[in-house]
This record gives C-alpha cells, structure tokens and sequence, in this order.
C-alpha cells in the first residue's frame, strides 16, 4: 500500500507518498489550489503505481478547503479518507517530529498516520457529498466559461486597441479591467486627458497607474484612432 499525505492550505498543497517500508517515495510535492492544477497529483500517483485501490490519501477536513481536492481524488477512484485536525494534533505529540511545525512535515505526519492505522475517518454525508459535488461541477464550468470570456475580449481587443497591452500587461487585473469598463476602446479615449484616466483609479488600492502610464495610453489611443 501507498500512503498519501496532504496538508491543505488556501493557496496551495502539500503532499508526500509513503510506502510499506517506511520509504517516502515523494516528499514536499507542492499542488497549487486550483482544479486544472490537480490532474498533476494524479499522473504522480499514476507514476507509482497505476492502481488506485493500493493507495489511500489522507486530507484534513479544515473549513472548506478540502473539499475541490477531495472530490477530483474520489471521482479519480481513491480512497480517500478526512481527517478531523485534532487526530493529527495528537499524533503529532506522540513523533519525533512534534516539535517542527510546518507544511512539509504535516503532509508527512498525515501519511505516517494512516499507515498507523490510528485514525478514524470524518463522516460525510450523501446529501453533503452530493452538494459539493454539484459545487464542484458548477465551478468547474464557471471557470471554462470565464476562459472562453477572456479569449473574446482579447481577441476583440487586438482589433479596438491593440497597443492596449502595452501599457496594461494583463487586461484582466483590477487596472485593465477599470480602464476596459470606462474606456473599451481607443475610440473612447477621444478627448480623454491623462487626469480624467487618472480618475479611475482613485479607488482602486495598491496599483501604480501613474500620470506616465495615463500620457503613454493617450498617445497609443490616438495612433490606434489614426488608422
């Protein structure tokens, strides 16, 4: 058997494979937090072994951070069993390691824990299995959605502006998406002046739009416009 181990956090996660012998195949495999990101932990399992059946993966039931990981390992055929935090807390206490506290050794008590076999798995209903399922389906499809959203406003913003990205990277950060509302296309920079741009950012915290930045979109505008 093989024994997964992932510590669960917001940004990303962290997992480590430990096998009978007490051998950790994979230590501090770093997954980030998104769900086209999660296919990467499948084809690493896949790697050691190609049958789902010899592996068992443990999560931490924290909050609601599990839960996209938990049902794209359950819809891949492993088992995968929830952990209450306060099982590895104590388990934690009784290793060597309980001392150290941080991502890569919790991924690694997670999985000595259940070749210990001294857990208990946290119940999750059918109906709350179901809902989360349907949440992650949803999601799922609110992210292809929004992909293909970005694809027609990129490819329509090489034609109304095409120097856009030239000031603005990535059109679908705050800044880009502030001008992309009040200014769509070069057009509509017609009798725009670099304080009135300005304006726009006003509210918007932490961004470094400045009166350059205003005077170099202007100019790009117009050379757009002379077309």
């Amino acid at each position: 058997m093989y024994y997964v181990g992932i510590d669960v956090a917001k940004q990303f996660h962290i997992a480590c494979v430990l096998d009978d012998s007490n051998k950790y195949l994979v230590k501090n495999f770093r997954i980030e937090s998104e769900i086209s990101e999660y296919s990467q932990l499948n084809s690493l399992l896949i790697n050691i072994d190609k049958d789902s059946s010899k592996f068992i993966i443990g999560l931490e039931a924290t909050g609601t951070l599990f839960e996209n990981l938990y049902l794209f390992l359950k819809n891949q055929g492993y088992h995968v069993v929830l952990l209450n935090p306060y099982q590895t807390t104590k388990f934690r206490e009784m290793d060597t390691m309980k001392y150290v506290k941080n991502d890569n050794i919790d991924s690694q008590m997670i999985a000595a824990l259940l070749k210990s076999g001294r857990y208990s798995e946290a119940y999750v209903s059918e109906e709350l299995y179901q809902s989360i399922k349907s949440l992650y389906r949803h999601k799922a499809t609110l992210m292809q959605e929004m992909k293909s959203a970005k694809r027609q406003v990129s490819t329509t913003l090489v034609v109304v502006f095409p120097e856009f990205e030239q000031i603005i990277k990535d059109p679908f950060s705050v800044s880009g998406m502030a001008l992309l509302e009040k200014y769509p296309t070069a057009r509509h920079y017609k009798g725009a002046s670099a304080d009135r741009i300005l304006k726009v950012f006003r509210n918007i915290k932490g961004n470094n739009f400045n009166l350059q930045k205003a005077n170099d979109l202007l100019d790009l505008a117009r050379l757009t416009m002379e077309w």
